[in-house]
């Protein structure tokens, strides 16, 4: 696959020397919101409008996987802070902070089982187009992509990664640019096959038959498919956080 300029991985992140610190204050709210129980989170208007605004980018580790860019999460500029207090209609950043960091909470769940949208051909962000400009992504010439049923079983069947403690603090230390947001784990993206591809026409009910001794006969050609789905899984990703809608919102506390 031809990969655009990444940004850094979060584990990378762990490595680098100290930059300029977020505020305090940021990094408590940050905190006390990923310390907070995830099943006990709502997810209301609020959230939907900043989950309509998210950026994704491939995540180079192992076979490679979908996360939400963590250094501009937001499409608007990379001023994250300000796109956040726009699409809330806010002056409060202990609000517009809060909110965001419960974003990098939900998203898991929210392509999981909250969003909904059907299939069919859908724009990518024009701001994201150019990062979609290899032959893989699925997305043509125009910034336009073909969701099908086989990217939202996918979607819904992934693996996500919350960032941990570690993690955390290795964002945090990074400065205000970066936040906590999850990301597809690329080396089982599906489910617990070191060969993702198994787990990936199981989901869909192709599945490669057995030996004798019960391992999978692969075929070089079903592998290369679902290979190229798999990269696929990038703009499907795009297009479902930034089009789809969540059943019912709740309203969250201030």
């Amino acid at each position: 696959m031809i990969r655009r300029t990444l940004l850094l991985t979060l584990g990378s992140l762990v490595a680098l020397p100290w930059r300029a610190l977020a505020a305090p204050g940021r990094d408590a709210i940050i905190r006390r919101v990923f310390a907070a129980p995830q099943d006990g989170l709502p997810y209301g208007a609020q959230h939907a409008a900043l989950v309509r605004l998210l950026r994704v980018q491939w995540m180079p580790v192992e076979s490679g996987a979908p996360a939400v860019d963590f250094e501009q999460p937001l499409l608007g500029g990379a001023d994250t802070l300000a796109v956040v207090r726009g699409a809330l209609k806010t002056a409060d950043d202990t609000l517009a902070v809060r909110r965001l960091a419960e974003v990098c909470r939900l998203i898991p769940r929210y392509v999981q089982t909250l969003g909904r949208l059907p299939p069919g051909r859908y724009a990518v962000p024009p701001e994201m187009k150019e990062a979609f400009d290899f032959p893989e992504s699925g997305v043509d010439a125009q910034g336009m992509f073909n969701l099908r049923k086989e990217h939202l079983i996918l979607l819904r069947a992934a693996i996500w990664r919350e960032v941990d403690e570690h993690a955390l603090q290795a964002v945090l230390r990074e400065g205000e640019r970066f936040w906590p947001m999850p990301y597809i784990d690329g080396k089982r993206p599906y489910g617990n096959a070191s060969y993702y591809q198994i787990d990936m026409a199981r989901l869909l009910g192709e599945s490669y038959p057995l030996d004798a001794k019960g391992y999978a006969i692969t075929d070089p050609a079903k592998d290369a498919r679902l290979e190229r789905l798999h990269y696929e899984t990038l703009a499907a990703l795009q297009v479902f956080l930034g089009r789809s809608t969540a059943a019912k919102l709740k309203r969250p506390a201030s």
